[in-house]
Parts: C-alpha cells; structure tokens; sequence
C-alpha cells in the first residue's frame, strides 16, 4: 500500500500533545517518524495515567508491562530510538541522523535547540535540504517568545477564552484542548508546503509555528465583526449573527441547530409545521431573526422539547435542516458513523496486542484509492534502536552495545 509520504525520514523531539500530534499525523501520512527519547528517563509521556496494558486501561498500572495510554495513542505510526542528548557522542549521532533524516520537528521553548548545539544553522550546515518545525507557545520570534504556554493559556491569549461562555459569568475555556490539537495541523500544512518548496529550491527551511497564531487564525468571524463596530460578546451556544443557532433541550438530552441561511429557515418552518411564520415581517431575514432571537428560539425549543434527540435530529435532516446531537465521549466511542469511517479504532500495545475495552482516534484524511490509517502501535522504548542506527548510520551490534554502555544510547 503507497501511502503519500513514504520516504520520508522525521525526527520527533517532541512532548505532550500539540508536538507528537504534529508527528503523529506525519506518521500516519506514511512518513518514517523516529521519536528520539532520553535513554535513562522515559519522557513523563510514557509515565502518566491512564495506563494500558494485557489487563485493560486503568488509572493505575495493572502490570509491569502497562504503558501510559498518552503514549499508546499519540506515538502510534512511530519507531523509537535512545539517544542521550547532552552527552557528546549523542550530539554527533544526532546530527549524523539529521544528515539523512528530512524533517525535524520540536517543541521546546525558543531557544532550546540553540543551547542544544542544534539551532537552525547548525542543522543547515549539517543537511541544507533539511527542515525544521518549531512549535511553541508564542512563537520564535516577538516579545512574548520566551513566555511558557500550555493550552489554556494559549486559548486564553489568542481571544478563544474571552468569547467562550454566558455574558453574565466569567469566560472559560474550551473543553477540548483546542490550541494544542489545531496547531499541529499548521504545522503539518508548514511541513508540507517547506517540502514543496525544497523541490523547487533545493534548501530546507525552518517552520515557525506559534500555538497563538495558530489559535487567533480560528477567530475570522470574531475580528470580523470588532473591525466593524460590533465587538464580541460571550453568547453561551448562540450566535452572532443568526438565529435559529442554538441549542435545544429534547426530552432525553440536547440538540443542536444552525439554520444559517434564508433556505435553511423555510425548510425548518415547513419541518416543524409552521409555514405559518414564512411571511412574518420579524423573522423575514437573517438580521430580523436576530433581532428577534427570544421568540425564534422559543419555537425551536416548543418543537423541540416534545421530542427525543434522535426523533428530532432525524425529522429536520429528512427537511435538509442542519441539525445534530450533542454527544458525550462515551457515546462518540460507540457512534456508528465514526466507527464505519475507521474513526474509532481499537489501540494497541507493542507486545501484548489490542488492549480490552481500549479505543482510539482513527486516522481524519481520508483517501479513495491509497486508503490511510494508523496501523502500527507506539513503541517500546528505543525499541527500534538497532534497525535505525545500523540502517541510517551503518552502526553494528557491538558498536550499539558500547554506546549503550557509555549511556550514550
């Protein structure tokens, strides 16, 4: 099976989720991703619960063999060597594998891979078709480079926390880890672009993404509006423009509707069994209706609120109206529609198989012809050690035995 990016050599030195994301993708794409990792600490991503092992998950190690569930899931698609990096032979091999890898990717805070000895120039001089993608929070360059940033400060600094919640509480933050999980994508479209690039030019590049960029690009109907008088406001599930957009409680739990344009109002009114209402002045257009949102909303709920989620949802999209469920993790794990589209797959452990009960998130690009997937489970540490250094670098077993002896690997 040819997958896009086969051939392609990546070195990961990357940690917690908006790094290995950025790899994990890559890897999927059919790049050969080589996580690089201390040999004598595992990274707190290999340490932390939940754990997965032959027993099952558990927030807590069944086994010796259980294996962080952080680890199992953002490392599938990956091989994994040992390679101390403060030790000077470690340097060497490292910039021995820079010389016949294509991409690095990193995380650290800016100016790190300098104090490494392994700053951009240094990795020109080593390989100059090589590219290099810096994540962090706040980018490589500008006054706040040097700031620390995990997501909700990001969401918090890019404007997303502002406008997330009800006008009369305090802003929060989005549940989901929205700027550690967007910002990869932009740094796989970098990626991809500096290796367009290099086809034409013959030089790598050097890939700045910024977690705040990354998180303040979601915002264009935010700054839309502001630019043009109407500064944002915290409207909980509401919208700024629109109405109906909202959600509506059901009998057995929340649906969730947007009828954006003219076309998608007539279709809900002829769902719900209001033609009645097609000619009333105040919902005639989409800023009529807003201003009017109150009386819109409390129709959709009334039709709503005699109904289950599933009764609903399946009468408005029979009418084309854009509407769906609110689904709980649970239930996402059980959606039928996830699971037919390889969205949920079972996940793995690199020695004992599928672990019981345990799922994951399948592989989101899709091909018609060179179907994608992440088929193989995250490494054992430096488990692929002697296949990558005598590949890459043409090391024996002896020579591997030493170095590892000297704690170099």
């Amino acid at each position: 099976m040819v997958k896009p990016l086969a051939g392609l050599v990546v070195l990961d030195l990357t940690r917690f989720l908006a790094g290995p994301y950025c790899t994990l993708l890559l890897g999927g794409l059919g790049a050969e991703v080589i996580k690089v990792e201390q040999p004598d600490s595992a990274e707190v991503q290999r340490n932390r619960p939940p754990f997965g092992g032959p027993k099952g998950a558990s927030l807590s190690k069944q086994t010796e063999d259980d294996i962080s569930m952080t680890h199992l899931h953002r490392s599938r698609n990956k091989k994994s060597v040992t390679l101390n990096l403060r030790h000077p032979q470690g340097k060497e091999l490292f910039l021995q594998l820079c010389a016949k890898a294509d991409v690095v990717v990193e995380n650290f805070a800016p100016g790190t891979l300098d104090r490494m000895g392994f700053g951009f120039p240094i990795l020109q001089a080593c390989n100059p078709r090589l590219i290099l993608c810096s994540i962090s929070g706040f980018g490589q360059r500008g006054p706040q480079r040097e700031w620390r940033a995990y997501d909700p400060i990001i969401q918090a600094a890019s404007g997303i926390t502002s406008v997330t919640g009800y006008p009369d509480r305090p802003p929060v933050r989005a549940g989901a880890a929205i700027s550690d999980t967007t910002t990869p994508l932009v740094a796989v479209i970098g990626i991809l672009s500096a290796l367009q690039l290099r086809d034409r030019t013959g030089q790598g590049e050097w890939v700045d993404i910024s977690m705040q960029d990354s998180s303040f690009f979601l915002l264009p109907e935010l700054i839309e509006f502001l630019v043009a008088g109407d500064p944002p406001q915290r409207m909980g599930n509401a919208h700024l423009t629109g109405a109906p957009f909202n959600l509506y409680v059901a009998t057995d739990g929340y649906v969730s509707l947007c009828a954006v344009t003219m076309s998608d109002w007539q279709k809900l009114l002829v769902a719900i069994g209001r033609e009645d209402l097609k000619q009333d002045p105040r919902f005639s257009n989409i800023l009529s209706r807003r201003d009017h949102r109150e009386e819109v909303d409390a129709i959709v709920q009334h039709w709503i609120g005699q109904r289950t989620v599933t009764e609903a949802v399946t009468h408005l999209q029979k009418h084309q109206v854009p509407a769906g469920p609110v689904l709980t993790p649970s239930e996402l794990l059980h959606d039928e529609h996830l699971t037919a589209r390889e969205m949920v797959i079972d996940l793995a452990h690199p020695v004992h198989g599928p672990i019981p009960g345990a799922k994951a998130i399948g592989m989101p690009v899709k091909f018609a012809q060179h179907p994608l997937n992440f088929d193989q489970p995250a490494p054992a540490l430096g488990a692929h050690n002697e296949e990558i250094y005598g590949r890459l670098l043409g090391l024996d077993a002896a020579k591997l035995q030493t170095l590892k002896g000297q704690g170099v690997i």
